[in-house]
């Protein structure tokens, strides 16, 4: 498949997973047969790309935010545990009211020592969410070719009911501005 081809293959790819246009729709702005986009299509598994567009930068970005979240919050919550030398927490013998001799723990205030585990991230908790924070960062800041066909066609919509002739201009730059992308 020479060069040209692949391209009209990976913009019609594009125009029916992400934009959800039909077969006809595709194979006219390509300037394909639609045919030629049916066989694509099957080979491709377009059908099944479709589905997993529920997988969105947008749901990304929701369930990174929400993990980051949960981390904040249960490691805000979470009980302090301060780090008391276990010869401190050990029972010594007293005597009761009757002279018996029974074991008991120290009074010791706690918060008199070094934090254990506390309201900080731990090295691990710290590491998780630097992951998840860059993730997010990149995710927020790449611009794919799914993120150019999202613009153009909200762009289209607008300047259709203004100007259809436009519209189909720019329809026809968008297409040139996203097979330039493709290659």
């Amino acid at each position: 498949m020479g060069r040209s081809k692949i391209r009209e293959k990976e913009h019609a790819q594009i125009l029916y997973v992400n934009e959800r246009l039909t077969k006809k729709e595709v194979a006219s702005r390509v300037g394909v047969t639609q045919k030629t986009i049916g066989g694509w299509a099957e080979k491709g598994n377009w059908d099944n790309l479709r589905k997993s567009l529920l997988v969105t930068k947008e749901n990304q970005l929701s369930m990174l935010y929400d993990q980051l979240e949960w981390l904040n919050t249960h490691i805000a919550i979470r009980k302090v545990i301060y780090d008391v030398p276990s010869s401190l927490l050990k029972p010594v013998m007293i005597e009761d009211e009757n002279g018996d001799k029974i074991p008991k723990v120290p009074d010791i205030d706690t918060t008199q020592f070094p934090v254990k585990i506390g309201n900080v991230a731990t090295v691990k908790e710290a590491d998780t969410i630097s992951k998840i924070t860059a993730s997010i960062k990149k995710l927020e800041d790449e611009t794919s070719i799914a993120d150019i066909v999202q613009v153009a066609r909200e762009f289209i919509k607008y300047i259709q009911p203004l100007d259809f002739g436009v519209s189909k201009k720019v329809i026809k730059y968008f297409d040139m501005f996203i097979n330039d992308k493709i290659s």
